[in-house]
């Protein structure tokens, strides 16, 4: 009789209850799994670790190891259900910290105190690597502006400070938690903004992060011509905590250990220029970021002085249609390691310009801790000029470049000095640093298997310039040594 009486419950409630209406969902995402093999990632001949806070020598790892092997994957997942005509709710999913993570790294053979499945049955995992909500937000469209009310993404430029992370290899995006109203009136595009960067540990103002600015572009297709500016104001307030900074106080032993003090209160302001012209078969693309502001807490003796700023140009000839030749040049300043003022510019971690300079974290390969990840790199302290070729077919894409750098900033005998790699100031510098960076040949190349998945990859061979055999140790004397960066990968966009 129960059982009769369930069914019956079941037919009424489905009879009377409306049929509720399914809202479409339109899946967009990307993944992506890839091997990378960094020879000589420490750039010098000596088999000695003698890495530590001051220098640039990288850690040996397990073993003794000078070269890196791994495999890695990036994943994420973009829904946009459709409300209605008039709103639409957007989001991003991902796995890991960059988008991703490392193949085998939450591998787990048994649990503690269990048996029998500790040598060869690799059939679990230990539930670590969670999933992410790198976006989410409401887009409202009305008569006179779009509407992105929650956390979403912002692009500017050619990409070097703003960076939205659309490629499929992107492990980083540039976000805002708040309100960006998009307006266009004939070729003009504005884009006032408000976001609350960090929250802190109250919920009063004393412990916020908050910032809001502009963007102003101009974009006239018709006349091949782009040119616009992006200003923006960070302010943290005096007793947040969520910024921190070991760049006056580090450990000098462990390059893995941060002595870490809460910046406190900082205001930085951001002006970025850009402008792209297309003339026939031939464009040019510049950026142009500058910052400036104070920074609290920075070397420990109240405000500091903050004044940065980068020059970026792209620009590209079309042959034919498959060739195409081009030249890219940057300087992005660094910094002298006075405690008057602070001058480092650091790129966005998407924004690349070889295959092994920049590209890697490469003090993350021995990090006994999880607090690095070797995606987190920049373009910093640097000028550089990149000599480029490419060919486009139907279904192979290659990509030819040399490169030459040289540092902006060097550690001088009897000086302060900054090291760029480790973030950290050294107050007195005992040998005399080389600029010369050295110079890079790469290769890239695609197969495009169809119109969403592709096979590549690329090769990087560096020719370790005298820059990366500083120390600060005048026992030490370290001998450059040329590098090599291989990688294959399969990635699908959708």
């Amino acid at each position: 009789m129960t059982h009769i009486l369930s069914v019956l419950i079941l037919l009424t409630t489905i009879l009377i209850i409306p049929k509720a209406q399914a809202l479409p969902i339109d899946w967009h995402g990307a993944f992506g799994v890839d091997t990378t093999l960094l020879d000589n990632f420490r750039r010098i001949e000596s088999t000695t670790d003698n890495s530590n806070n001051t220098g640039l020598e990288p850690g040996l790892t397990s073993g003794n190891h000078g070269a890196a092997h791994f495999e890695s994957y990036i994943f994420r997942l973009n829904p946009n259900i459709i409300i209605n005509d008039s709103a639409s709710l957007k989001g991003e999913f991902s796995s890991g910290y960059g988008r991703g993570g490392y193949l085998g790294e939450a591998s787990q053979t048994n649990l503690e105190g269990s048996f029998g499945n500790a040598l060869y049955h690799l059939n679990g995992q230990d539930g670590a690597n969670s999933i992410v909500l790198n976006q989410f937000y409401l887009q409202l469209f009305s008569d006179t502006a779009t509407y992105e009310i929650g956390r979403h993404t912002t692009h500017w430029g050619l990409g070097a400070v703003e960076n939205d992370g659309g490629k499929l290899w992107d492990r980083h995006a540039s976000s805002r938690d708040g309100i960006t109203m998009k307006v266009k009136v004939g070729s003009f595009y504005f884009q006032p903004f408000w976001s609350k960067v960090a929250q802190g540990a109250s919920l009063t103002r004393a412990t916020d992060i908050k910032q809001w600015g502009f963007s102003l572009l101009y974009d006239n297709p018709e006349r091949d011509l782009s040119f616009g500016i992006l200003y923006s104001l960070k302010e943290n307030n005096s007793f947040n905590a969520s910024v921190v900074t070991d760049i006056n106080n580090p450990s000098t032993t462990n390059p893995t250990v941060d002595n870490t003090v809460a910046i406190g209160s900082a205001d930085i302001k951001t002006t970025d220029i850009y402008a792209k012209k297309t003339i026939g078969d031939f464009d040019v693309a510049i950026e142009v970021p500058l910052m400036s502001g104070e920074i609290g807490n920075l070397y420990g003796v109240g405000q500091t002085s903050y004044e940065a700023k980068a020059y970026i140009i792209e620009s590209n000839y079309n042959l034919n249609e498959s060739w195409s030749i081009g030249l890219d040049a940057g300087m992005v300043s660094g910094d002298k390691g006075d405690t008057g003022s602070f001058a480092a510019m650091f790129l966005n971690p998407n924004y690349q310009v070889a295959n092994f300079l920049f590209r890697y974290n490469l003090r993350a390969i021995s990090a006994t801790t999880t607090t690095q990840s070797i995606y987190d790199s920049y373009v910093t302290n640097a000028q550089y000029i990149k000599f480029k070729a490419g060919y486009k077919g139907e279904t192979w894409d290659w990509d030819f470049a040399v490169l030459t750098a040289t540092a902006q900033e060097t550690a001088t005998t009897g000086s302060a000095a900054y090291n760029h790699e480790a973030n950290h100031r050294i107050s007195s510098s005992n040998t005399t640093q080389d600029a010369n960076m050295g110079i890079e040949v790469d290769i890239n190349f695609r197969y495009k298997w169809n119109k969403e998945i592709s096979v590549g990859g690329g090769v990087g061979y560096l020719m370790t310039g005298d820059y990366f055999t500083y120390t600060n140790d005048t026992t030490v004397v370290n001998t450059a040594s040329n590098a090599l960066a291989i990688q294959v990968n399969t990635g699908v966009s959708f």
